[in-house]
């Protein structure tokens, strides 16, 4: 079974825009998906990338673009008012749910929390009422996120995915082979296709 590593962060709307293709191309490939929650502040921190909307004529671009690929993947986009989310704890929260077998929901949830829903994820409660509504123990998993076995998880996922190369989310990598962005994702079915099982 081939693997995708996929390093991500919810405040990225090409993230979440990968985030609804991958179950297509999981299908079609049989891929294993190992999520790699890391936060991409510390990421543009670290490789010395600046975050798009910081640089005006790029912000300008942004919105056009993520309008562009919402309309191709005929996919729900909204406007949050909060943008940019500080998603430090969520992304926390990622690390501390992924042994459960309701991540999936999770992830979802978050995605669709700052994208669709115009949710501050940044604000505690806001985040456990989304965890709850996923179907999760909110507040055990925010408990969870405060420990600093979970926040050195995601300061290694983050330092790790630098590292290797990345600047940006989505980040993907099969074996070393790293693709970045959903419009890299043609290319990663491919090399997922030509992937040894």
């Amino acid at each position: 079974m081939p693997r995708l590593e996929y390093f991500f962060d919810y405040v990225s709307p090409f993230s979440y825009l990968a985030d609804t293709q991958l179950p297509a191309v999981v299908e079609r490939t049989g891929t294993e998906i190992v999520y790699r929650p890391f936060f991409l502040g510390g990421v543009f921190q670290a490789s010395k990338n600046s975050p798009p909307v910081t640089v005006p004529n790029k912000g300008k671009y942004l919105f056009a673009d993520i309008t562009r690929w919402t309309n191709r993947y005929g996919v729900e986009i909204n406007p949050n008012p909060y943008f940019p989310v500080n998603t430090l704890h969520a992304m926390r929260a990622a690390v501390a749910a992924l042994g459960d077998k309701r991540f999936r929901d999770f992830h979802r949830a978050m995605f669709r929390g700052v994208w669709v829903e115009g949710k501050n994820l940044a604000d505690e409660a806001v985040l456990r009422a989304a965890i709850d509504a996923a179907g999760l123990d909110g507040a055990a998993i925010l408990a969870r996120a405060k420990e600093a076995e979970v926040k050195d998880t995601l300061r290694r996922n983050s330092d790790e995915a630098v590292e290797r190369g990345a600047f940006g989310a989505p980040t993907f990598f099969i074996g070393d082979e790293m693709f970045w962005g959903n419009d890299r994702l043609d290319f990663v079915e491919e090399a997922l296709r030509n992937s040894p099982s």
